[in-house]
C-alpha cells in the first residue's frame, strides 16, 4: 500500500465487496480472534466467510472467521455437498449467525 492512501481503515472499507482481502486486512481478521479456530479452537489462519461470498457479496468482519486449515476444508465440503435451498441453509447457520452477533 502506498502513502497515497489516507489510512488503512479507508482500504478496508473498500475491501468489503471484494472477495480477495488484502493480506494486511486478513492479519486484523486473525488478530481479532487471537489466531484461533472459531470451530474447534486450534490456532487458526484461514480467513473464511461465514455467509458465503456468492451468496452475501459481503467481506465486512462481521461476516469474516478464522478457521484452521482442517475447519475449512470441512466447511467448504460441507458447503459443496449440500445443494440446499436457501432457506434449508440459513437454518444451518443460524446459531454461527447468532454467535457473530454477540461479537
Amino acid at each position: 500500500m502506498n502513502d497515497n492512501r489516507a489510512n488503512l481503515g479507508d482500504y478496508i472499507q473498500s475491501t468489503h465487496t471484494c472477495y480477495r482481502q488484502h493480506e494486511k486486512y486478513k492479519e486484523r481478521i486473525r488478530a481479532k480472534f487471537n489466531y484461533t479456530c472459531q470451530l474447534c479452537g486450534k490456532p487458526g489462519r484461514d480467513v473464511d466467510h461465514i455467509i458465503p461470498f456468492a451468496i452475501s457479496h459481503d467481506s465486512s468482519p462481521l461476516n469474516l472467521r478464522v478457521l484452521c486449515h482442517q475447519c475449512n476444508v470441512d466447511t467448504r465440503r460441507a458447503r459443496k455437498d449440500a445443494n440446499l435451498p436457501l432457506e434449508q441453509w440459513y437454518e444451518s447457520i443460524k446459531t454461527e449467525l447468532e454467535r457473530v452477533k454477540e461479537l
